[in-house]
C-alpha cells in the first residue's frame, strides 16, 4: 500500500538522498506486493523469499536514516503492510537471516518454500 506523504521540500530532498536512486513508491509497492504473495501462499524457494524480504530491509535503512518527522511519516506508510505481514507469518525456530523480517515464515507454507522450510528443521 503506497501512502500519500505530505513532505516539505527539505524532506523531499532528504528522502531522495536516503533512497539513493530507488523510488519510495517502488519500494512500498514491492513490499506490499510481496506481503500479498505471502498471504496467498508464497511458493518460490527460500532464497527467493529472503531476497524479496530485502525490500523491507531497504525500507528499514531508509527509515533509520531519516529525520524524526520524515521517519514518522515513513513508519506510517509501511505500518499496514507490516501488520499484514506479521498476521500472515509466524516466528520460526531457525531464523533465515539476521533481520527481524527473516525471523518469520508464512503461516501458509506451499510449494518450494514449504519444502525448504521443512528441510531446515
Amino acid at each position: 500500500m503506497t501512502a500519500n506523504l505530505d513532505l516539505d521540500p527539505e524532506q523531499r530532498e532528504e528522502l531522495a538522498r536516503l533512497l539513493a536512486g530507488d523510488t519510495l513508491g517502488a519500494l512500498l509497492r514491492g513490499w506490499g506486493d510481496f506481503v500479498t504473495e505471502v498471504e496467498r501462499g508464497y511458493d518460490d524457494t527460500i532464497y527467493d523469499y529472503t531476497n524479496e524480504l530485502s525490500v523491507r530491509d531497504r525500507l528499514d535503512r531508509v527509515i533509520a536514516g531519516a529525520s524524526p518527522g520524515l521517519r514518522a511519516q515513513l513508519e506510517r506508510a509501511v505500518a499496514e503492510d507490516d501488520r499484514r505481514f506479521t498476521a500472515a507469518t509466524e516466528e520460526t525456530a531457525r531464523p533465515l537471516g539476521t533481520s527481524p523480517w527473516e525471523q518469520r515464515v508464512p503461516r501458509r507454507l506451499v510449494g518450494e518454500l514449504a519444502k525448504d522450510v521443512a528441510d531446515l528443521g
